[in-house]
């Protein structure tokens, strides 16, 4: 290591002829080359736009002004169909074409395992025969018992109308039969009497005169009695046939027609009831049948689905997805794995439609409508220009980021259209920019975003004048894009606009800022001021005939201002019945001395607030303006 000294002492070595030398030498190499640099330079500092070294500047310019939005996103299929296990419960995957295979629609891509499934339908096709059996018989009994009723139904109905035969017969033909036969015995008994009683008149003269014997005249006199007891019995017989057997058939046969109709009707609900068991039996058969036909067409189903066919042209991608957890890989997609149901094997892009999914900020989402049109560009390709539009808008946000709660972002959907691009070279999870047009004009005075800088509702801008001197403006902006504002007064077309004024004028900015706000917060201490003495306008005399009523309140001036400032909505420099606050509408008309339909300041500045502050009418408008 060397000491100081010794550094300083080998410094001191080259002679002052070393140092000549050398000398001529630079300025030599220096009058060579200046007349090289000479021209450049001086083109430089005498063109039209002047460079300065100690700020960056460009020019306010007018011209072509695009209002867009740019985002950037991810590309994918349009018409992006992703294939599904269908088959309930766990199954495994025994085929699978290879990942990146290109396939046509109705090929076969993926078999899964059906063999359970081949048992079931086997079992279940006993069910089903089963049930179909069963579904038979019962239509057959049901058919049976509707005849059985029929017949049961006739049979009773016949029994009736035999019964109603039999009692009009009685009524009109057996009981008066009857009731001859009994009449005709009386009538043949009286009969008898009277011969026999004839007879025994006879014998008694004949035997009177001898020719017959006492016993046979004795015998005469029997049959006499004997003819009329049987006279008696008959009459009795008529007696009782009319008096009780007639009544008592007649009841009977009555009787008897009325049981055959009550009999009817008990056979035709006793057919209706089990006619209806059986019906019910029949519709459990064929709901019983329905079920196991349904199970067994919904294994079948199952066995079909095990079979999955592309239903578009497409390249074959596999559904695997990675939980995000270090070392662990789930679903992996290969054969033998065990997938479950729903979830996702394969997915087939269609390559020739494309879209772009990309999220806009809330601050943007406004602008944005379905149409628009948007010029893309891959990353992967970016000497390639691609066209779209717009073609869905989400209406509600996409779920937070758990890192930034306060984000709020909408999905949109850039569906990619034709413009002479070779499309076929996309893939889905490449990065896309996109920029959608919302509006182009011409003739625009603009200036670089940067530039801009907003304090409060106010906006301003620090221009370079010609003497390099910057000079702080307020200005007038209209629509904004990502990279340009467009200003509608406070500068021209042409002057330098300082793009780092926040770098170079921050404590000017600091200041600016205090000021502001510091007015912000008089004008609201004024304006409460000033609706403190609108609300006391107008209450009684008192306050008008108070020691300080008739002059004129110190500050009166700044609170119109504040009042002005803060219901004068159209800045026309005076207050409407329309924009004035609704505690002054009702005395508007009072406190309009003019009667112009307007408060004007000297209007406003005339509104006390109540009396019984600290004298002299009460506080001043705007607060005590003594310092």
């Amino acid at each position: 290591m060397h000491s100081p000294q010794k550094t300083k002492r080998q410094r001191r070595l080259p002679n002052k002829g070393t140092l000549f030398l050398l000398a001529i030498l630079i300025m030599g190499a220096v009058v060579l080359l200046v007349p090289a640099v000479r021209t450049p330079l001086f083109s430089a500092f005498s063109s039209g736009q002047k460079k300065n070294t100690t700020y960056i500047t460009d020019q306010a310019t007018r011209g072509a002004f695009r209002v867009s939005v740019t985002e950037r996103g991810q590309l994918d299929s349009l018409n992006n169909v992703t294939l599904s296990s269908k088959v309930k419960g766990f199954t495994t995957i025994i085929s699978i074409v290879p990942e990146g295979t290109m396939v046509k629609a109705g090929e076969l891509v993926c078999e899964l395992d059906s063999s359970a499934l081949v048992d079931k339908e086997k079992q279940q096709q006993i069910q089903v025969t089963q049930a179909e059996a069963e579904l038979k018989q019962a239509e057959e009994n049901v058919a049976i018992q509707k005849t059985q009723n029929e017949s049961d139904a006739s049979a009773a109905q016949l029994a009736l109308d035999l019964a109603k035969l039999d009692l009009e017969k009685f009524q009109k033909g057996e009981s008066q039969r009857d009731l001859n036969v009994k009449e005709g015995a009386v009538t043949k008994a009286r009969e008898d009497l009277q011969r026999a009683e004839e007879n025994f008149e006879f014998s008694k003269r004949i035997a009177k005169k001898g020719y017959k014997n006492q016993n046979d005249v004795e015998a005469d006199r029997i049959t006499v009695v004997k003819a009329e007891i049987d006279l008696e019995i008959a009459k009795e017989d008529l007696k009782v046939e009319k008096d009780y057997v007639q009544r008592r058939k007649e009841k009977e046969l009555i009787a008897d027609v009325d049981e055959k109709k009550l009999n009817l009707e008990r056979v035709k609900r006793q057919g209706i009831a089990t006619l209806a068991q059986f019906d019910a039996r029949l519709k459990a058969s064929q709901l019983t049948y329905e079920v196991e036909r349904s199970e067994l067409d919904r294994i079948r189903e199952q066995i079909e689905a095990c079979k999955m066919i592309a239903p578009q042209n497409g390249q074959v991608v596999y559904a695997n997805q990675n939980s995000g957890r270090r070392g662990s890989g789930e679903d992996v997609i290969e054969e033998g794995t065990e997938v479950r149901e729903r979830q996702a094997i394969i997915q087939l892009p269609d390559f020739s439609k494309m879209k772009v999914d990309a999220r806009i900020h809330e601050s943007k989402i406004s602008m944005i409508e379905e149409g628009q049109d948007v010029d893309i560009r891959v990353d992967a390709f970016p000497e390639q220009r691609y066209a779209g539009t717009v073609d869905q808008v989400s209406s509600v946000p996409i779920s937070s980021n758990w890192m930034r709660p306060d984000l709020k972002e909408y999905k949109a959907t850039i569906k990619i259209v034709p413009n002479g691009a070779d499309i076929s070279k996309l893939k889905p999870g490449l990065t896309a920019e996109i920029e959608i047009r919302i509006e182009e004009r011409d003739n625009v005075l603009q200036v670089p975003v940067q530039s801009v800088i907003t304090i409060g509702d106010q906006r301003y801008i620090f221009v370079l004048t010609s003497g390099d001197k910057p000079v702080r403006r307020e200005i007038l902006i209209g629509q904004a894009s990502d990279t340009m504002i467009e200003v509608k007064d406070g500068v021209e077309a042409g002057e330098e606009v300082i793009l780092n004024p926040r770098t170079h004028f921050a404590d000017e900015l600091i200041e600016l800022e205090e000021k502001l706000a510091m007015d912000k917060k008089k004008a609201q201490k004024e304006g409460a001021a000033t609706d403190a003495a609108a609300a006391g306008a107008g209450k009684g005399s008192a306050a008008g005939k108070s020691p300080g009523a008739g002059k004129k309140p110190a500050g009166g001036g700044a609170a119109s201002g504040g009042f002005l400032q803060r219901f004068d909505k159209d800045s026309d420099g005076k207050v409407s019945k329309e924009e004035a606050p609704d505690r002054l509408k009702e005395r508007f008309d009072s406190l309009d001395t003019n009667k112009d339909g307007f408060l004007d300041a000297g209007e406003i500045s005339k509104l006390r607030p109540p009396s019984g502050g600290g004298g002299g009418g009460g506080p001043r408008p705007g607060g005590d303006q003594r310092s």
